[in-house]
């Protein structure tokens, strides 16, 4: 469906967004002359017009374009940011909450929700003193950096190097 039906402008969209890839325009391009002669039916065909955009040496030029596609397919994103709502909104108390992300943007949102999850006051910034009685912090950061695999996991398991774990305590419900 996406990679058939979805206009340029939309690949374009999820390409740059979802697969941070640098030549998106062109990748959309390639892809929409390809389904003007005949619909794009294999993962094989789909790699063979990345392989024509290129990309990094270290990972597969067809990589990014698969995980935009996969994101926009489940709407991975919209799923992690509405477990993180709901687990604010689950009155918990004393509880650690464990994420582990695969890929930048799921740790963006898991890094910025964890941040405004710890903060004490949340009077906007334009105000000269604290107003909201800077209690609203929801716990703390357990982890300021995120863990990431050692060396010798790595040589275990290859497949977590792009993995990290990020860890927030939940002192109290909101």
């Amino acid at each position: 469906e996406v990679v058939n039906h979805y206009p340029k402008e939309e690949l374009e969209f999820i390409f740059r967004e979802l697969g941070e890839i640098h030549e998106y325009k062109k990748m959309a391009q390639l892809i929409c002359d390809a389904r003007s002669n005949a619909p794009i039916v294999s993962a094989k065909a789909l790699s063979k017009i990345a392989e024509k955009v290129g990309g990094k040496k270290s990972i597969h030029p067809s990589t990014l374009l698969f995980q935009a596609i996969r994101i926009e397919v489940n709407n991975e994103l919209g799923v992690l940011t509405e477990l993180l709502e709901s687990i604010k909104n689950a009155d918990f108390e004393q509880c650690v909450v464990a994420i582990i992300s695969f890929h930048s943007l799921e740790d963006r949102i898991v890094k910025q929700t964890f941040k405004l999850w710890s903060q004490k006051c949340i009077c906007p910034p334009e105000v000269m003193r604290c107003m909201c009685g800077n209690n609203n912090a929801l716990g703390k950061l357990v982890t300021k950096k995120p863990i990431e695999a050692t060396h010798a996991e790595l040589k275990k398991n290859p497949r977590s190097r792009s993995a990290k774990l990020r860890v927030f305590e939940i002192k109290k419900s909101v």
